[in-house]
């Protein structure tokens, strides 16, 4: 048959995501076009290479054969890719940048906008996901991102120690009377990132205080729980340089420091001397450190 990538690219995230609506996000498509693409390869195939149930899409045996081979494709093009990029010494052409909402809202325009101006022959994406996959699959040239190791084929240094703080509306507060994290949780509403967050430090300090709270609104990213906190919902916790920006919240003494987590700046060790990405991490790395220090 003509192997369509394309269509592995999609039967790979679907494979590797177990369900439609993650596969659709991580390939910033809708769901109907995930199906589509599926049900393609399926007919080009002329095998079933999905079972659909209740918890999701398992691969079918005919699936499982075919997800061996499409991640030796994937390896094959990346590696290519990487080859032909680092190559390029040139300051111009594109930088893609991946990194979390937070960062990308609150710290990365300022740094951009500089960098934009510095290499007018640059031309910068900025994308937002919160784990690294997009830089397994080569999606991205340099990664900011929070982690307490990273992956042994990526490079990078850490660049800061990110602050967590337990934080409310001033409204909130007031309401409640309240100047620290409270010891009596029955008598507050909270908003906790979801368990995609659970290997977290700042999600495991949280949890240990509120795990029998029935009273918990759950979000699964930064922008959604600062935004719930400002209109006064209840206590969250968040980087101190999103709070230090939300001039409607304030800070909570809590009785024990929350737990803290690294920022890096990583780029894949295949593409670390290539010119544009060199200076672009560096720029990055030492406007960060300054910033968050």
């Amino acid at each position: 048959m003509h192997w369509n990538w394309d269509h592995i690219r999609f039967f790979l995230a679907v494979a590797e995501q177990g369900n439609l609506s993650l596969a659709a996000r991580t390939l910033d498509v809708s769901h109907s076009t995930v199906l589509r693409r599926i049900r393609q390869l399926e007919l080009d195939l002329n095998t079933q290479l999905f079972d659909h149930t209740n918890t999701g899409y398992t691969l079918t045996p005919a699936g499982k054969t075919l997800h061996i081979e499409a991640i030796k494709m994937r390896s094959t093009i990346t590696a290519l890719s990487r080859e032909i990029s680092g190559a390029d010494n040139q300051m111009e052409g594109e930088v893609i940048i991946t990194t979390t909402d937070t960062l990308a809202q609150y710290i990365l325009p300022n740094l951009l906008t500089t960098l934009s101006q510095k290499y007018v022959g640059i031309n910068f994406t900025l994308q937002m996901a919160n784990d690294l996959s997009d830089m397994e699959n080569r999606d991205a040239d340099i990664a900011i991102r929070t982690c307490k190791k990273p992956p042994e084929n990526l490079i990078g240094r850490q660049v800061a120690e990110l602050k967590f703080e337990a934080t409310a509306s001033y409204d909130y507060v007031k309401k409640h009377s309240i100047e620290q994290f409270p010891t009596n949780v029955d008598d507050h509403h909270f908003i906790s990132l979801d368990e995609s967050y659970s290997s977290t430090p700042f999600y495991q300090w949280l949890y240990n205080r509120i795990e029998h709270s029935t009273s918990v609104t759950k979000v699964n990213n930064f922008l959604t729980a600062a935004a719930l906190a400002r209109e006064g919902l209840g206590i969250t916790i968040l980087p101190s340089y999103v709070r230090a920006k939300e001039k409607s919240l304030v800070k909570l003494e809590t009785d024990t420091q929350v737990s803290r987590n690294d920022l890096w700046v990583l780029s894949h060790s295949d593409s670390r001397n290539t010119e544009k990405v060199k200076v672009v991490r560096q720029f990055l790395s030492e406007q960060l450190t300054r910033i968050l220090a």
